[in-house]
């Protein structure tokens, strides 16, 4: 019974740590960190959406991502930056490169999205695969 308390506290800890990530932030920092979250969670669906052939889900999703592409690097004022920020500092002093790698993800999830409307699995998986590329560099340039 103890062994089994523990391994239930192990999991919550585990589990619960990813809440305390984002816990202090406020603001704007807070926004963009909640939009990416719900990029996360959007592109999780469309990894099994885009398998499963589930269209609807492929031109919703990659929907959901392109509006946050369209209004990221609004996000990302001069002097947004405080703890518990997980981006770099290297995003001011590269801003046009950074907003580069935001026009990468909207043009991706634009063709997501259109080979979704157009039920084209194989334009499809390839437009996944791009746009799970620019969220990869983007994050491999810009992220803690």
């Amino acid at each position: 019974m103890q062994r089994s308390l523990k391994i239930i506290a192990i999991i919550f800890f585990v589990n619960s740590s990813s809440l305390w990530a984002h816990s202090g932030a406020t603001g704007i920092v807070k926004e963009r960190m909640d939009n990416f979250k719900e990029s996360k969670a959007s592109m999780k669906l469309l990894k099994k959406a885009v398998r499963n052939k589930d269209f609807d889900v492929i031109v919703k999703e990659a929907g959901s991502i392109h509006r946050w592409a369209e209004k990221l690097t609004t996000y990302f004022p001069e002097g947004s930056n405080p703890h518990p920020s997980e981006a770099l500092d290297l995003i001011w002093k590269e801003i046009d490169r950074f907003e580069l790698r935001a026009v990468d993800q909207l043009e991706a999830s634009g063709r997501l999205r259109q080979a979704g409307m157009e039920r084209d699995s194989k334009a499809a998986a390839s437009a996944f695969s791009e746009l799970g590329k620019s969220c990869k560099a983007c994050h491999n340039d810009y992220r803690e």
